[in-house]
């Protein structure tokens, strides 16, 4: 009898010494979860089993556990996409501070309001929340960032830019080599003379602010017996055209000023427009229809880009 009262104080004993582990076990739980460290206090409720509300902070434990990884994971992907935005517009603003000219200047603008666009739509990434469900609201947030309208539009936008910077360079003082090049493209061009200093009639060639090249051309649209001269240069703009080069816009544009001064009349050039520091003039014998055709032609072999 003895022994058995003996042995139910010793388990009692021990009953109160397994209650007071898991109450030992259960506050350090639970100071652990009042420090945010989910972790460690998830593995203790897991360990105590029914014990008390155990299972309710265990659940609790790992809804933040789970609502914090996520967290994470879309902060990263966030600051990523925030990264790449951030590089485009960097890039964009590169190319307007070179300040190259362009074809097309009106570019520039268009490329500015994308840029502003871009920075707009950017997206601040929060500090993590206190609460689940709003650590949950976050991440539906940043998972939600999407950039690719955007960085689509900036794309496009910069490389329209990008594009007509390198057109402008072709006509940018040019080589006598190349604008015979591209006359050779025209379909209806069928003969090209550059002019000497020895030849030149209007005698321009290299002196100050006169042109670096001067290529007449003939074309097939205009009965040449009807012109006057023996060869292209003699025969002169009227047979067909020609594309005078200048060493600046300023030069281009003064000559494209003088010849305006005869527009329409008895001494009428035809038609002429500066591109670049190039300018490209039809003959008089030609059709408006005919003059602008061949103009674009022109222009078009002049200014394309081979990538």
């Amino acid at each position: 009898m003895k022994k058995r009262i003996l042995l139910m104080c010793l388990a009692a004993l021990m009953c109160l010494g397994l209650a007071g582990c898991k109450i030992k076990d259960y506050n350090e739980a639970l100071e652990l979860e009042e420090a945010k460290d989910y972790s460690s206090a998830a593995i203790i409720y897991a360990e105590l089993g029914e014990y008390k509300d155990s299972q309710e902070h265990l659940e609790y434990c790992n809804n933040m556990i789970e609502a914090i990884n996520g967290y994470n994971v879309a902060r990263t992907a966030a600051e990523e996409k925030n990264m790449e935005l951030n590089n485009a517009i960097s890039a964009a603003e590169a190319l307007i501070l070179e300040k190259k000219p362009a074809m097309d200047e009106t570019l520039v603008p268009v490329l500015e309001t994308a840029i502003s666009e871009a920075k707009a739509a950017k997206q601040p990434i929060p500090e993590m929340p206190e609460t689940e469900n709003e650590i949950i609201a976050v991440n539906d947030a940043l998972n939600g960032i999407d950039y690719s309208g955007v960085l689509l539009n900036l794309s496009e936008k910069q490389s329209a830019l990008e594009y007509s910077i390198k057109q402008y360079a072709l006509v940018d003082a040019p080589a006598e080599a190349y604008i015979i090049e591209c006359l050779k493209k025209v379909p209806s061009v069928v003969g090209i003379s550059a002019v000497t200093e020895e030849n030149d009639p209007n005698k321009l060639l290299n002196k100050a602010g006169g042109y670096t090249a001067l290529v007449y051309f003939s074309s097939d649209w205009i009965n040449q017996d009807e012109i006057m001269g023996g060869s292209i240069i003699e025969k002169g703009t009227a047979c067909g055209g020609s594309i005078e080069v200048y060493s600046t816009v300023e030069d281009a544009n003064s000559r494209n000023d003088y010849l305006a001064i005869y527009d329409g009349g008895l001494f009428d050039p035809g038609s002429h427009v500066v591109v670049g520091t190039v300018l490209v003039r039809t003959s008089r014998e030609l059709t408006a229809s005919q003059q602008k055709e061949m103009e674009a032609n022109i222009i078009a072999v002049l200014t394309e880009v081979n990538d």
